[in-house]
């Protein structure tokens, strides 16, 4: 595993970038803090050699609800830089996280407390949607390994359903090299950041299959428990029935 010192070099180079960019926040506007945060969220999945591949057509200038199943913090570099003028969503651990928790805050996340009040939340996925950009949330509220889907927590899908957003259900599957899921990308359990990234470097390559699905339009009422029912469905079959090549 020669590649690994080489790797690890390259990425403790751009942790310090990413430091950098998160204490120089205030002297950039929030245009060009976005711009900059999706550029290092790029370049980060290039260090890790995550092969992204897209099934799926990602959706232009329309604000969209994006939802997600939820695997590893690599999932918020690998959609935030896919995703332009995003506001993610995020458990308030991630908050904790070095580098990337302070990257998340720097780009605009909202960190929620488990069993906390939603109106926060709600607000600003209503005002995110509002300025025409898309939001990301992670509803399962805590990750897997990747072969299964948490039941979707409802109550963040009812701003969604007030702006009559479109949501877009999104499956994320990580492949190792041999085609198979890859273990290693997974951070669940008592996992740490520093084994999480150990791993994906001693990894040769690892795959980010993102399964971009067809939007819910919200043309008529709808229960967001019945929402977020018909959104993880659709995410758990891309997830479990997919036959993936690339």
């Amino acid at each position: 595993m020669w590649w690994i010192p080489f790797r690890a070099a390259r990425l403790t180079a751009h942790v310090i970038k990413g430091i950098v960019l998160t204490k120089s926040r205030g002297r950039r506007s929030d245009e060009s803090q976005a711009k900059l945060v999706r550029e290092w969220h790029e370049r980060l999945i290039q260090i890790l050699r995550i092969k992204v591949v897209i099934r799926g057509c990602l959706p232009a200038s329309t604000a969209h609800f994006w939802v997600a199943n939820h695997i590893s913090w690599l999932d918020i570099p690998l959609l935030g830089s896919l995703a332009p003028r995003a506001v993610f969503v995020s458990k308030q651990e991630v908050r904790s996280w070095p580098v990337i928790g302070g990257l998340a805050a720097a780009a605009g996340t909202l960190f929620m407390q488990r069993g906390s009040g939603s109106n926060g939340a709600r607000n600003a996925i209503s005002d995110g949607l509002a300025a025409g950009r898309h939001v990301v949330v992670f509803p399962e509220g805590t990750t897997t390994e990747g072969s299964v889907v948490k039941r979707f927590h409802a109550r963040l899908f009812q701003s969604a359903i007030d702006a009559k957003a479109p949501i877009l259900p999104i499956a994320i599957r990580y492949l190792a090299a041999n085609g198979k899921l890859a273990r290693a990308a997974a951070y669940i359990d008592d996992d740490h950041i520093l084994g999480s990234f150990l791993r994906i470097l001693a990894s040769r390559q690892l795959v980010a299959i993102v399964h971009v699905l067809e939007p819910i339009v919200i043309d008529a009422p709808i229960a967001r428990d019945r929402l977020a029912a018909e959104a993880r469905v659709r995410v758990l079959h891309a997830v479990q029935h997919s036959n993936d090549h690339y």
